[in-house]
Order: C-alpha cells, then sequence, then structure tokens
C-alpha cells in the first residue's frame, strides 16, 4: 500500500498493535533510537519492565505509522505538542494535516490517525480487575445507569466497557479531559447499531455534531472513536508490528451515531 496516498478527507485508519508480542531486540533497539530525551527519560522511569515495554511499542507506533503516510519525515523527526489538558498533537511547524490520537490498555494498542480534527480512540480489557461493573456511579450518568442495570451478565460487562470507551473517547476528542463531568453526558444505545450521545445544558454546543463509532477488537477488547464535525467517515483497520508490516482486518462497527 502507498500510506502517504491512502488517507483521503473521509477516512480514519485504526492500527492495532499486540505490544507483549513484539520481543525481537532488533526491532525494540530500533524504536529506542527513535526516542527524543524527554520520552527516552520518561522511558527509563517506568517502574516495571511491561510498562516501560509498553511505552515503547507506543512511541514507535506513533512514530514509524506517522512516518508512512509522510515518508519524507523521518520517524525520529516527528515533534508533538500539548494543549493545555495535556491532549498531545502535531506541532505547527511540521505542515502536516493529519490528527492523531493513541490508546492502549494490557496486550493491546490503537493509534487513530485521520485528515479531520482531534480523533478520540480508547480501548480496554473487558478483564480489568481493578474496574467492577457494579462500581458505576462516579463513571456514568443517570441514564447510563439505569440502562446498565437492566442488563444480565455477559452483556452487562460488555456494554460497561462499550460506554466506558465510548465516554473516554469523546473526552479525548474534546481534547480538554476529565474537565467535562463524566455524568454531564450520555451515551444511549437507542436500537441495535445505532448509538446517541446527548449532554447537561451547557456542556457541549456541538450536540448534534458528534460521531461515536464502536469498534469490533476482538472479544476481550472493547474499541471507541469518535470525531467532531465528521459526516461521511470511512473506517478501516490494521493489524500492524511497526517496522514489520501488517495488514488490513475486516472493519467491524458495532454502533454508530
Amino acid at each position: 500500500m502507498a500510506w502517504c496516498e491512502a488517507l483521503p478527507p473521509g477516512d480514519v485508519h485504526l492500527h492495532l498493535v499486540d505490544d507483549t508480542a513484539i520481543v525481537a531486540p532488533e526491532l525494540l533497539a530500533r524504536y529506542a533510537a527513535w526516542l527524543n530525551p524527554e520520552e527516552a527519560a520518561r522511558h527509563q522511569q517506568f517502574r516495571f519492565a511491561r510498562h516501560r515495554h509498553q511505552f515503547l511499542v507506543a512511541r514507535a507506533l506513533v512514530r514509524e505509522t506517522l512516518s508512512l503516510y509522510c515518508p519524507w519525515i523521518a520517524p525520529a523527526e516527528w515533534c508533538f505538542a500539548f494543549n493545555a489538558y495535556g491532549r498531545p498533537g502535531l506541532r505547527a511547524s511540521l505542515a502536516c494535516d493529519m490528527d492523531f490520537n493513541l490508546s492502549h490498555t494490557d496486550g493491546r494498542m490503537v493509534l487513530a490517525i485521520c485528515r479531520a480534527p482531534s480523533p478520540g480512540v480508547d480501548i480496554e480489557r473487558l478483564d480489568r480487575p481493578e474496574i467492577a461493573p457494579d462500581d458505576i456511579t462516579p463513571f456514568f450518568s443517570a441514564g447510563e445507569e439505569a440502562s446498565l442495570r437492566g442488563l444480565a451478565e455477559p452483556l452487562r460487562r460488555r456494554r460497561f466497557y462499550e460506554l466506558w470507551t465510548l465516554k473516554e473517547a469523546y473526552l479525548k476528542a474534546c481534547g480538554r479531559g476529565l474537565s467535562i463531568p463524566l455524568r454531564d453526558f450520555t451515551i444511549g444505545f437507542t436500537a441495535p447499531g445505532a448509538l446517541s450521545i446527548t449532554f447537561a445544558d451547557g456542556v457541549d454546543d456541538r450536540a448534534g455534531r458528534w460521531r461515536l463509532w464502536s469498534v469490533w477488537a476482538g472479544a476481550g477488547y472493547a474499541l471507541s472513536l469518535a470525531l467532531a464535525d465528521a459526516p461521511a467517515q470511512r473506517l478501516r483497520l490494521f493489524q500492524r508490528v511497526p517496522l514489520a508490516g501488517g495488514r488490513e482486518l475486516a472493519c467491524r462497527i458495532l454502533g454508530q451515531t
């Protein structure tokens, strides 16, 4: 694939990586060589080896994938900026018309790339022991709580994480993080395959302009994407190993607005 020609304005590309499967020393050494000094310092600050490994693969995924679309910029040359809430993006000096967002969970990560501004993506394992679907009050609105309590397992657990990732994807797309209270907006499953998003008064003036997607990412995962002002996006899904190729997967959309 000519990646630099394969991202039209109406596409969002989702790149999945199973980071724990990447163990080749030669690959990891090349990834480490791309880190800038700040990233290299952060890499060494992680206490546990699995977190250092995940960080390294994540940075390699971002840098190498961006260079697939813009091959005139080497992976080590990408420079990043952060908004007031900590959301990363590309430095304007790069004159690149792409935007991206990254999410990771134990064993799997996803990078969303598109030409529309500010995508938000989130992926979570369905079996995180520290998060119980019964403990829902801090995370969800009254309407979301009611919809969850009406479900039996195992659908309840999957719906919990679908809601969780949809809300996180929206917050990341907004670029304002948890400055927006989680209970001030509601994700609805209005019909099979149909999603909705509504807001408390004054929370978001783009209420009718958000696009949300829930995407199949394997039986043990929930994956969601959010974009504002994106009426006609096409999603494509790729399984990747940075520097070792990849393949396109069928992109199965479970629900969308």
